[in-house]
């Protein structure tokens, strides 16, 4: 009787958890509900004998034990994917992400031992701020990464009547390059596995573009066979949000052919903000993702991460500091 309780409280969290996820899979606050759900009930059926928490426990404590050298290897790699990432695209702050990730993190783990041995309270205080705060954006990275392969399984096979095709910049003004090819490809294979009417092609003419961006992947696609009469550019669009609410007015437009739910492709870093922001300007439609280079992934995945932070900067302001302030001030006001 007395694990009642906790596991009506851990069934009811799950089933709320699994309605969310299937009836609007396109919120990022799912994640934190499958895990809190999953943590409860593995909590309460350790606490009945049918799961092994001793097994569970090992677990956890072997990932402790390996952590620093986890986090050596992902700061290798990641100082090590940030100079790939230097050498084969132009040098920027967003194409340098990865190293500077990579950078800090090895900052602060060298920091340790120096600070802890000999570093004066305060400094000490500071340093554990300083991981707290980053353990805190890991913890949320971490849910990102794994809620946005979730996603992708989620509505892999979701019906859509339109598929719209998301546009990244041209070559030489006029040229489609190989991550937006890699898109308009996905594109067309989702446009026909999924039975669709309509492939909408979605992007306006930048600065340096002599062509909008709509009008070149419609041409590219023409030209891989796609036929004429089911192509639309859309070509007034300059940002992800713009794309997404001009593809909107587009489909009204061409109802009632396009009536339904509809798929937007884009490179599967973006998916599931592209998702994301199909929910807020009130699109209906899923996401599906293109393949993008090895060595580019990660500096884009960091960029979506920082974009979907962004997005809640109020939330996450106030978070923060509550997670990361209240020890290392403890221990200050503690040692008077």
């Amino acid at each position: 009787m007395i694990f009642l309780v906790p596991l009506a409280i851990a069934v009811v969290v799950c089933a709320v958890a699994v309605w969310r996820t299937r009836t609007e899979p396109r919120r990022l606050s799912n994640a934190y509900w499958l895990l809190a759900g999953a943590m409860l009930l593995i909590n309460v059926l350790g606490g009945v004998g049918l799961v092994v928490v001793d097994l569970l426990s090992f677990t956890i404590v072997a990932i402790a034990l390996l952590s620093p050298l986890l986090v050596l290897v992902l700061c290798g790699f990641l100082i090590m994917n940030g100079v790939v990432m230097l050498r084969r695209e132009r040098a920027s702050l967003a194409n340098s992400l990865s190293l500077l990730a990579g950078l800090t993190i090895t900052a602060l783990v060298v920091l340790l031992i120096p600070v802890f041995l000999s570093g004066p309270l305060w400094l000490r205080s500071l340093w554990l701020l300083g991981l707290l705060a980053a353990g805190y954006l890991g913890f949320h990275f971490v849910a990102f990464l794994g809620y946005g392969r979730l996603y992708t399984w989620l509505v892999r096979n979701r019906p859509a009547t339109w598929v719209m095709v998301l546009g990244s910049g041209l070559r030489r003004g006029t040229e489609v390059p190989p991550l937006l090819a890699s898109r308009i490809r996905a594109g067309i294979a989702e446009f026909s596995r999924r039975g669709a009417r309509v492939l909408i092609m979605s992007g306006g003419q930048g600065r340096d573009e002599k062509i909008a961006e709509g009008t070149a992947m419609a041409g590219w696609a023409v030209e891989q066979g796609v036929d004429p009469a089911v192509v639309r550019a859309e070509i007034k669009s300059r940002t992800t949000e713009q794309n997404l609410r001009y593809t909107g007015e587009l489909v009204r437009a061409e109802a009632p052919a396009t009536e339904g739910p509809g798929l937007i492709v884009t490179s599967n870093y973006h998916v599931l903000r592209a998702a994301i922001l199909a929910r807020k300007t009130g699109l209906d439609a899923q996401a599906a993702g293109a393949p993008t280079a090895g060595y580019y992934w990660p500096s884009a995945m960091i960029r979506e991460y920082v974009a979907i932070l962004r997005e809640r900067l109020v939330l996450h302001a106030v978070l923060l500091p509550l997670v990361a302030v209240p020890l290392p001030l403890a221990l200050l006001i503690a040692a008077g």
